[in-house]
């Protein structure tokens, strides 16, 4: 079918299935009505897929690679608010309804390793709503989903020890850790890069007690 979607979807249906709760008849009735309507991307490590300040009009599914969300404090200091990986839909969810009243994403969204997978606009979505039942009930099902990553995120993030917040995000995002910049995890933390390199030697130094 349509640039390789439907055999890539195949690939991550129980995963996709698992995370959003859905049932086979429902995610392969989706893929069969968007397939049309995707674009295959490929972006290097470090290109924008959303830019803060502009007006979200698309999110991506991707089936290699990591992407990365986050935003930049009146300071400058950069904050990584969570990650996506093979499978996932990357998307601020935020951005895309401030969308509908044509507001500027607050987040930028990177890819955060070389990355391929496909692209869908924003107000696609919308009109396959308005048009099929099964498209609204897909997406109330990542909505769901959607809350309930960002409420785990944010009582992870309450933790008050590091070591806590980074064993949470260990959790969160298994084998991540080795996919991406101390740096970058350290934003994700809310640390310095200093703290986040002293912390990784003394869980070495635990580990090997």
């Amino acid at each position: 079918m349509r640039h390789g979607f439907l055999e890539q979807r195949e690939k991550y249906k129980a995963l996709v299935m698992r995370h959003y709760g859905v049932t086979e008849q429902m995610y392969d009735a989706i893929n069969h009505l968007i397939a049309p309507l995707v674009v295959p991307i490929s972006a290097r490590k470090g290109e924008v897929l959303q830019r803060s300040g502009e007006v979200a009009q698309s999110f991506h599914w991707i089936y290699s690679g990591v992407a990365r969300a986050g935003f930049v404090t009146e300071g400058g200091t950069e904050v990584t608010l969570r990650f996506w990986c093979e499978g996932e839909t990357v998307a601020s969810h935020e951005d895309l309804l401030r969308a509908r009243d044509g507001l500027p994403a607050r987040q930028f969204v990177v890819a955060e390793t070389a990355l391929h997978g496909f692209r869908m606009d924003w107000a696609d979505v919308g009109r396959m709503c308005e048009l099929h039942e099964v498209v609204r009930a897909y997406y109330l099902k990542v909505s769901e989903a959607s809350i309930l990553r960002q409420g785990r995120s944010i009582y992870n993030n309450s933790a008050t020890s590091a070591q806590a917040r980074l064993e949470a995000f260990r959790d969160e995002y298994p084998g991540l850790e080795a996919r991406v910049s101390q740096k970058v995890i350290a934003s994700f933390l809310g640390i310095t890069p200093q703290y986040m390199s002293q912390l990784l030697r003394q869980d070495a130094l635990q580990k090997a007690a």
